[in-house]
């Protein structure tokens, strides 16, 4: 996925955990921060760590979207999903995508991964890994304080 590119459109079926995400509020709004993450893997969780930190520090100034991406057979086992998120106490809106619709759509392929949409719904920054979560907090409080 190139910057400056339209958020793709999020599929509105039964794949939603806690509650699925209306594509109408996420532009015009505030910025959004997606991600991906799989049960396997073992940094997905200390980044997390850091989502829910700035969620605390911003509060409701940004929207976040979850996007469990499996990355092998066993990733797809719901009860370990559903493990992982009351564990990591994730309360946001996570997309199970078995059929790798979304991971298709941004051309991902790593766990964990950021993508930062402004409020015009265009991709400003992507992430790769669990490094340099500082520069993608800086980027966060970048387009939390632009101008609208």
């Amino acid at each position: 996925m190139k910057l400056r590119t339209k958020i793709p459109t999020f599929p509105s079926d039964n794949n939603w955990i806690n509650r699925p995400i209306n594509n109408d509020r996420l532009t015009g709004e505030k910025p959004v921060l997606v991600y991906f993450w799989s049960v396997s893997c073992p940094l997905c969780g200390g980044a997390y760590n850091y989502i829910k930190q700035w969620k605390a520090k911003y509060g409701d100034f940004f929207n976040i979207v979850g996007i469990h991406m499996p990355r092998s057979k066993e990733d797809l086992q719901e009860n370990l999903i559903d493990e992982a998120i009351r564990n990591g106490s994730m309360r946001d809106s996570i997309y199970l995508d078995h059929e790798l619709v979304m991971t298709k759509q941004f051309q991902n392929r790593i766990v964990p991964s950021f993508y930062l949409f402004d409020r015009k719904g265009l991709l400003r920054h992507i992430q790769a890994g669990e490094k340099g979560m500082m520069m993608l907090e800086k980027r966060l409080l970048m387009l939390i304080n632009e101008k609208k």
